[in-house]
Formats: C-alpha cells, sequence, structure tokens
C-alpha cells in the first residue's frame, strides 16, 4: 500500500519508541493509523486500539487480528460496535470459565484500575451480561472489582441488590473494613434505579 502521509511512508524506518507515541497522540492521521495496525510492533498497536481518536478503519484493520487483546481494547474504547447477542457471545468465548484472564475481563467490561479511566469500560455490557460476569466470578470477587459493578451504568436492580446482601469475605485483608461502604453503595444504587425506573413507567403510562 502506497501511503501519502509521511509518517505512515516512513513507518518501517522508525523505532519503537517512535511508534507507540504515534499510535498515543490523539492527532496521528488516518494513514499513519493504518500503518500501525497493520505494523508488526504489537504494542504499538495496542496503544492505537486504546487511542480515542483512532479511526473506524483503523479499527476494523485491527479487529481483523487474530487474538482478543485489542478487541477487548477497541470494546472498552467503544470503538467498536457489536449487538448485545455478540458481546455476550464474546465473554463467554474468551473469558468464562478462563481464571487467567480476570484482569483483562474486568478492564473491559467493568473498567480498568489505573491506566486507563473507569469511563474506558466496555458500555455495550448490558445488565445481562453484568449479571452474568457477577455470577461466574462472585465467590472470588476483590473489593475493587465488586465497586466497578457498582459503578457501571447498565447495572441493575437485581444486581445491585445481589450485591447489598453478598457475603464478606471471611478472609483478613486491607478492604475488609470497606465492605460496609460497598454494601451501602450498593443500595443506594438500588434505590436510586428504583426511582429511575418508577419515573420511566409514570410517563409511558397514558
Amino acid at each position: 500500500m502506497t501511503y501519502t502521509s509521511p509518517y505512515a511512508s516512513n513507518l518501517r524506518n522508525m523505532t519503537n519508541k517512535e511508534k507507540v507515541s504515534l499510535a498515543q497522540n490523539r492527532f496521528t492521521d488516518g494513514e499513519t493509523q493504518i500503518a500501525i495496525a497493520k505494523n508488526h510492533y504489537r504494542l504499538a498497536r495496542e496503544y492505537l486500539a486504546h487511542n480515542t481518536s483512532v479511526t473506524p478503519e483503523a479499527a476494523n484493520e485491527l479487529w481483523k487480528q487474530k487474538g482478543y487483546v485489542l478487541k477487548c481494547a477497541l470494546l472498552a474504547n467503544g470503538k467498536k460496535v457489536l449487538s448485545e447477542e455478540e458481546v455476550i457471545a464474546f465473554y463467554r468465548k474468551n473469558f468464562k470459565n478462563r481464571k487467567n484472564r480476570h484482569w483483562r475481563m474486568t478492564s473491559t467490561f467493568l473498567g480498568g484500575y489505573r491506566r486507563y479511566s473507569e469511563d474506558n469500560r466496555c458500555t455495550m455490557a448490558t445488565g445481562t451480561l453484568l449479571e452474568e460476569i457477577y455470577a461466574d466470578t462472585s465467590r472470588k470477587l476483590a473489593y475493587y472489582t465488586v465497586r466497578r459493578f457498582i459503578e457501571h451504568p447498565n447495572l441493575t436492580l437485581n444486581l445491585a441488590l445481589r450485591i447489598s446482601t453478598m457475603k464478606v469475605p471471611d478472609e483478613p485483608n486491607y478492604y475488609l473494613g470497606h465492605w460496609g461502604e460497598v454494601k451501602n453503595a450498593a443500595l443506594l444504587k438500588a434505590a436510586e434505579i428504583t426511582k429511575r425506573e418508577s419515573a420511566a413507567s409514570n410517563a409511558s403510562s397514558p
């Protein structure tokens, strides 16, 4: 492929650090993004997938590649739109019953803890999927993971109530004293959801 962008046409001559810098830059042109998406350097491609300005064309090129890591980044970044059935199928294929992928699953569907903000999460994860993820992982959920469920915009009333009545882990840990706060937060969310759904129901009534 022949590029007109000087960055894209010279990508093969760049150092890995330079490729990453372009992949991270929100103002990198579309041609260069395509060149990065097709380049062999995986770290640059991963940074590009997390770039909030990644173009639809570059996102599609990244999505076609093997593996689930780049796809997770695109889903969390909101750059790949899937149906509810497709998102659930993606979760089941790549994460269900796979304990060693817990961090990636959490950062994709519920939001990251450090590098990526809590808004960088798959908002296509519907309440149905959130409930399935919780059911699959509730026995070993950490405090900060439960908080991510509560903070998710698609939290359901059923899930909020389940969290508010969950059994606090018996083993001593740093967050043990905060579990009460988490359960109270879930209860407040349940009240908020109930109020919102009631208002919506009244508004739709003749």
